[in-house]
């Protein structure tokens, strides 16, 4: 098998810009429940859908406008320029608790992590996979943010030890918490991974993770009291706050990203990220990039038969068997995907990249996993 080092490292130089405002959001509502209908005027930071998973965040209104179009699939707010936008709330006065779980979880965030108490919590600062710089990003920009997510997070889990994993050779630090250094190759910032660097230990039960991003959210909750509605994206060199459900086609005319006949456009990393069907697809949350493959640079994904060449189990970082849950879910045999370690997937995407036949590995877990959820068979969300 041939070793390739996909390098984490980032040269973070300019501060974070913003993305114009679109006309129109387009926003995924898939494995999303709809809370409301076409026509309805909606004000900034309105809920939109919430998650059907226990743990799952809320969807609001990146701006004021009108519902257009509505389905279960795809919903469409027509911008009309106001600042109408809703109250915010004071998460400052809220001690922890029950209900403070519950409005974070109306504010846009997973609240997963904080539902009990772990002894451990580390911090994965390393940035998600090549090509992105977001997390170095906002440990340069958004120390303070991040720091107070940071707080609001320690006193929901009541950690007895703070980690900060950090690529080697940087100087990046949060008050509180000791720094772990990673060698900045890919996947070694999987949380999974970055958890077994800090601990000795695989799926520690007194260990909870959580990424830099997700802390700069809890902090700017915490700050504001608004939902969140917007992600920070590399695009190319430069790092860009775009609101959710900004289309493509937007971003690529504000910084004028020519797309020809036959690229791919990628949403997400070059591993874990999504091509996209059309230009008018929005950003959604956790989408930090966005990449253009020209046409024939790359070989395609085809939908070819599995040859057991074994070169996705030999890439595994989770030691599972990628070849046989893709064959799983292919035939709509979910619970077998299951019971053959389906939720040890990290979703790295190296099974996908290293395929022979250029199979949709990484696909076809996620369609499984997407499934169990749905039908609330899932072990867990």
């Amino acid at each position: 098998m041939l070793r390739i080092h996909y390098s984490l490292e980032s040269d973070v130089q300019k501060t974070i810009s913003d993305i114009a405002a679109p006309a129109e959001l387009n926003i995924s509502m898939r494995n999303k429940i709809l809370k409301i209908k076409k026509g309805k005027k909606l004000a900034a930071g309105e809920l939109l859908a919430e998650r059907p998973s226990k743990y799952g965040a809320a969807c609001s209104a990146a701006l004021s406008g009108k519902a257009t179009k509505v389905n279960y699939h795809h919903l469409t707010i027509k911008a009309d320029g106001g600042e109408e936008s809703v109250e915010p709330i004071d998460v400052r006065s809220m001690g922890p608790g029950k209900e403070l779980l519950r409005t974070l979880q109306e504010l846009g965030l997973n609240i997963a992590a904080l539902s009990s108490h772990a002894d451990n919590l580390v911090i994965n600062g390393l940035n998600p996979e090549p090509g992105i710089s977001v997390a170095e990003q906002l440990l340069k920009d958004e120390k303070k943010t991040i720091e107070a997510g940071l707080r609001l997070v320690e006193s929901m889990i009541n950690p007895v030890h703070t980690t900060l994993a950090v690529a080697a050779g940087s100087s990046y630090e949060l008050a509180g918490a000791e720094r772990v250094f990673v060698k900045p190759k890919y996947p070694r910032s999987l949380d999974a991974l970055v958890v077994k660097k800090v601990t000795g230990k695989e799926f520690p039960d007194d260990t909870k993770v959580i990424s830099v991003m997700d802390l700069y959210n809890f902090g700017r909750v915490y700050e504001t009291g608004m939902p969140i509605t917007d992600t920070i994206m590399t695009i190319g060199e430069n790092n860009y706050r775009v609101l959710f459900g900004t289309p493509v086609r937007h971003i690529c005319a504000e910084l004028d990203i020519d797309i020809k006949s036959g690229d791919k456009v990628v949403l997400d990393g070059p591993f874990r990220g999504e091509a996209i069907y059309s230009l008018d697809e929005g950003v959604k949350k956790g989408d930090y990039g966005l990449f253009v493959i020209p046409a024939g640079t790359f070989p395609s994904i085809e939908d070819a038969t599995c040859i057991n060449c074994g070169e996705c189990v030999l890439s595994c970082p989770a030691r599972i068997q990628p070849n046989m849950l893709s064959r799983y879910a292919e035939y709509e045999m979910f619970e077998m995907a299951e019971k053959h370690s389906l939720h040890s997937c990290f979703e790295c995407g190296l099974c996908s990249f290293n395929c022979t036949v250029r199979r949709p590995i990484l696909q076809y877990i996620r369609f499984a996993k997407d499934q169990l959820l749905v039908s609330g068979q899932a072990e867990k969300s």
